[in-house]
């Protein structure tokens, strides 16, 4: 059995996936092994929900966030969830956001993987990644041995950020795939880190001998379906980078696409090629279908591939043994990733069956006590009908009291309606006969008023008069 997926849900006609439903999928899925919300323009605010769902969610294993519009503030937030929610992840997808807006987004996604040990594919392709990055990146990869696949393809790494992440892949043996186009990285810096990662691929443990162990088996039983191998046919133009959507890995490091038609046998050697005939062609002789090859011993092989490489005779003898060393490096990936599906598939068996078991006794055990709990629930229901009937009763009683006491008011609020209106009418006669007295009591001061100016008048027609009469006797 394979444990369920969750697809990511739809998109709001504004383009932006609202709140609500992010939380009521992420619910529905919290028992999923992998978590797909590609293109659901979840953005900054809804990576909160997502950081706390990885911290809850044991089983997952993918995570996959591209085209997001997630940046760096969000990316902080998903590595704290990585940091205490990541423990069981093996694949986490960033494609096609903005985390490089800025430095603290990748440098803390980078402090995560420092110390992770079970994420193994890392997607950050197309995020606006600059050269300031790369020491962050570098750093990470000196410290990590879990990241097997690295994509980076498509950022603005440039040449210091490419020498940045050469440093650190100096002491990185894990790394067997990391994709670097379209980064402007310088060309000597790209052989470099494809010398590094061939370096790897020899030693990783699922590398050379898992390879080797493979071929072996072939050879013993060609006629299983697991004897599609190298001799078969032609092989893949490009690789495909597990846990990254299935979808074809570019081109490594910025070269042209490598298409070499070429089946594997005991001992590879370029046929020789005269001045007149051009240049060297890049097959090998097909094998004969009704010949079972020996296996081949691809350590001893790949060393011969690099002395021949680095003893060429002319540059496209080197091209030819570059390439076929290429080629053997992807027919190891894609030994390794099959064993490595085969790995998983098993482990995710033995969870989810693991799961069932205790689910089918935490399920009986909840059995049992919800059978107690209805025997206690039949009681309590017995008891509860005594209940409802007394509070029946007191219910009728209280309706009979409510309806005395509402006409009890009635009554009061007709007689207080009454006294209201004597009131008023006390209140507009007082008025009325205030306002009569005030008329009055303006009338009265008006004519005292006039009474003391004819008093004033008088006064002074006397004094006068009687300064008349003195001037007169005089």
């Amino acid at each position: 059995p394979v444990a369920p997926v969750a697809r990511g849900p739809a998109v709001t006609k504004g383009g932006a996936m609202p709140a609500p439903s992010l939380l009521a999928h992420l619910d529905a899925s919290k028992d999923s092994a992998a978590l797909s919300l590609a293109y659901a323009s979840v953005g900054d605010d809804g990576c909160t929900a997502i950081a706390r769902y990885m911290r809850e969610n044991v089983m997952l294993r993918t995570l996959d966030l591209r085209g997001n519009n997630i940046r760096a503030d969000g990316l902080v937030v998903l590595a704290h969830g990585l940091r205490s929610g990541g423990s069981n992840m093996t694949s986490v997808c960033f494609k096609w956001n903005q985390i490089g807006s800025h430095p603290r987004g990748v440098q803390a996604l980078c402090d995560v993987l420092k110390d992770n040990q079970s994420i193994t594919h890392v997607d950050l392709r197309n995020n606006k990644i600059g050269a300031d990055c790369g020491a962050f990146v570098g750093d990470m990869l000196r410290h990590n041995s879990t990241v097997t696949h690295l994509d980076l393809s498509w950022n603005d790494l440039g040449i210091e950020g490419g020498k940045a992440i050469l440093d650190g892949m100096q002491a990185n043996h894990s790394l067997i795939d990391c994709q670097l186009s379209g980064n402007r990285i310088a060309e000597d810096t790209l052989h470099a880190i494809a010398f590094i990662l061939r370096r790897n691929r020899q030693t990783a443990p699922m590398g050379a001998s898992t390879f080797r162990q493979e071929r072996q088996m072939m050879a013993q039983d060609p006629g299983s379906p697991s004897a599609m191998s190298p001799t078969s046919g032609p092989p893949p133009t490009t690789p495909v980078s597990p846990g990254f959507g299935g979808t074809p890995a570019s081109p490594g490091f910025g070269s042209t696409t490598r298409s070499v038609n070429m089946n594997i046998p005991s001992e590879a050697a370029p046929s020789p090629v005269s001045a007149k005939e051009g240049p060297a062609t890049t097959s090998l002789p097909a094998a004969t279908p009704s010949k079972v090859q020996p296996p081949v011993h691809d350590e001893e092989l790949t060393l011969k591939l690099l002395q021949r490489e680095q003893n060429h005779s002319n540059a496209e003898d080197a091209r030819f043994f570059g390439e076929v060393a290429e080629y053997i490096d992807l027919l190891q990936l894609d030994v390794a990733r099959n064993k490595k599906y085969r790995m998983d598939a098993e482990e995710r068996e033995r969870v989810v069956t693991k799961g069932f078991m205790e689910r089918e006794m935490r399920y009986a055990q909840e059995m049992r006590e919800l059978e107690n709990l209805l025997a206690k629930a039949k009681a309590e229901k017995d008891e509860i009908l005594h209940d409802c009937a007394y509070v029946q009763h007191e219910i009728d009683r209280v309706r009979a009291e409510k309806a005395k006491t509402v006409d009890d008011r009635n009554k009061m609020e007709e007689v207080a309606r009454a006294t209201s209106d004597r009131l008023r009418a006390d209140i507009r006669d007082a008025l009325t006969m205030k306002a009569d007295f005030e008329t009055q009591i303006y009338k009265t001061k008006r004519r005292q008023q006039e009474q003391e100016e004819e008093n004033a008048r008088l006064r002074t027609y006397l004094s006068k008069c009687k300064e008349d009469l003195d001037r007169a006797l005089r």
